[in-house]
């Protein structure tokens, strides 16, 4: 009997030993069962991708494919463990199916990989779209915006680069038409200095999206200028020399007789007009009236600058008068001319004109005419300048014709260049 009882016992601590293990085992599992988890937004690395563009080839993901939402089944210790950082997507280039233009995507954890009972996507692929790469240069254009406070305008633009060396899908480098870089002025009156980054534009001005394309620049520095305005009137006058027997009339006229110039502040309290020169307006060889365009920005001060607004590019149309000379004839009285050059101590001299005035034949134009007073006129008679013209150092006594020298009003002169007076020349006794 005793024997029975020890062997009784051992069947029932053998008993109690598998059922405490039967009782483990259902705990573990009822307590830490297999869950499932799912994570959004996961981004799929695309590796090798130097593969495309070591061919001059560029890629982009479509469909949003590279975006994909991944679930994984662990046990719940395990799943508790995990977080989004620890999910890993991979496309490898060297997957790439051409033919589709797809990649087979590769899933992950970076941490319990071997204790996870799956990790799975809906989205099995990334799909690419493949196309040749293209390099271009483009100019860059500055774009000023807005408008700077009353009485200012934009001077010099400059920029640090003016070149811009770009590269992407043929597909967008096609289209691009131009480059800019732009700031806003709005509101300022003083100069500015900003970095703005570039902008690509179609050939219809529609921006174009760069975030394929990859330049040695996306930014440049742009300095702007700002002036200030100052309405200033135009004077002009004529040169040259008309045809002959034509002469300037003295009335110029211009279409436009004040302009709108900018500078600096300081530069423009001086300046009260502009003067164009003669230069600028020739008469020569010109027998009437004539008309000729002039372009007053080139005749500007330095650092001063035409203002271009409604429609005024600077040209002016300036209108000079011309007409015919006249000829006078007028009497001057013969007391109104001295004879000069003559020892006083031992020479006189005379005209021998026995009337008491000198026939002078005038010609000019007949306003000037008409302001010449023959008792107001005074002329010289050099016996000098005679002797000199003829290398003589003395004069004995005789008649000479002695040239005139007359004081004539602007725009007057003698009909007879060398005009000359008979003088007769004796000794005194």
């Amino acid at each position: 009997m005793k024997k029975n009882k020890i062997t009784g016992n051992m069947f029932l601590r053998i008993l109690a030993v598998i059922v405490a293990i039967l009782v483990w085992v259902i705990v573990v599992n009822v307590s830490d069962p297999i869950i499932e988890s799912t994570y959004t937004g996961i981004q799929v690395e695309i590796l090798n991708a130097d593969l495309i563009s070591g061919r001059d080839q560029t890629y982009q993901v479509i469909n949003g494919s590279n975006t994909i939402t991944v679930t994984v089944m662990a046990k719940r210790s395990i799943n508790d463990l995990l977080s989004r950082e620890n999910i890993r997507a991979t496309a490898d280039m060297q997957d790439l199916n051409e033919e589709k233009g797809t990649i087979r995507i590769r899933l992950e954890t970076n941490k319990y990989n071997d204790k996870i009972e799956s990790i799975t996507s809906k989205t099995e692929y990334v799909e690419v779209e493949i196309e040749d790469l293209l390099k271009r240069q483009f100019s860059i254009t500055p774009v000023i915006n807005g408008d700077p406070v009353e009485g200012y305008v934009v001077g010099e633009i400059a920029l640090d680069q003016n070149v811009v060396s770009v590269q992407g899908p043929a597909s967008i480098i096609s289209q691009i038409d131009h480059v800019t870089a732009e700031a806003s002025i709005a509101g300022m009156s003083g100069s500015i200095s900003t970095t703005s980054m570039l902008r690509y534009y179609d050939a219809a001005g529609n921006q174009l999206d760069a975030y394929r394309l990859s330049g040695n620049i996306s930014a440049v520095s742009i300095k702007v200028e700002l002036l200030a305005t100052k309405v200033v009137p135009l004077t002009f006058s004529a040169g040259g020399t008309p045809t002959e027997g034509y002469g300037l009339n003295g009335e110029i006229s211009a279409d436009v007789e004040e302009i709108k110039v900018a500078g600096r502040a300081t530069q423009l309290a001086n300046l009260s007009s502009i003067n164009i020169p003669a230069s600028a307006v020739d008469a020569t060889d010109k027998d009437k009236t004539f008309t000729v365009t002039v372009d007053v920005s080139k005749h500007l001060p330095d650092n001063v600058i035409l203002v271009e607004e409604d429609g005024f590019d600077g040209k002016v149309s300036v209108t000079v008068g011309v007409e015919a000379l006249e000829t006078r004839t007028i009497e001057v009285p013969k007391e109104n001319f001295s004879i000069t050059g003559l020892d006083v101590q031992e020479q006189r001299g005379s005209i021998t004109e026995t009337s008491g005035t000198i026939s002078l034949t005038l010609k000019g134009l007949s306003k000037d005419l008409d302001g010449v007073n023959p008792a107001n006129l005074r002329g010289v008679l050099s016996v000098t300048s005679y002797m000199n013209e003829r290398n003589m150092t003395s004069i004995k006594e005789g008649v000479y014709d002695i040239p005139l020298k007359l004081e004539l009003p602007e725009g007057v002169s003698l009909e007879e260049e060398d005009f000359t007076i008979e003088c007769r020349i004796r000794k005194v006794s």
